[in-house]
């Protein structure tokens, strides 16, 4: 997996402040995976990253919280800002 995944890289300017999500539920690698995909599919995401260990999920873009919460719950897990 890489940046251009989808066939196509472009350079995007992140006009939002990223966010912090603590998220429930991830127990290894492939939850992690499944999380950081959900929040990327919400419209305005502009990138979004996960660290395990920590149990944090970061989202920049213009999404609201609601927004993210709700995929995030949508894929099984449970994220509080």
């Amino acid at each position: 997996m890489g940046c251009c995944d989808n066939g196509t890289c472009s350079t995007t300017t992140v006009s939002a402040i990223g966010r912090a999500y603590t998220v429930s539920g991830m127990t290894c690698g492939s939850c992690a995976a499944r999380v950081t995909a959900a929040a990327r599919a919400v419209p305005g995401v502009t990138d979004a990253t996960v660290d395990l260990a920590a149990a944090t999920l970061t989202v920049a873009g213009t999404a609201s919280p609601a927004e993210i919460t709700a995929a995030v719950t949508a894929a099984g897990y449970t994220a509080h800002p």
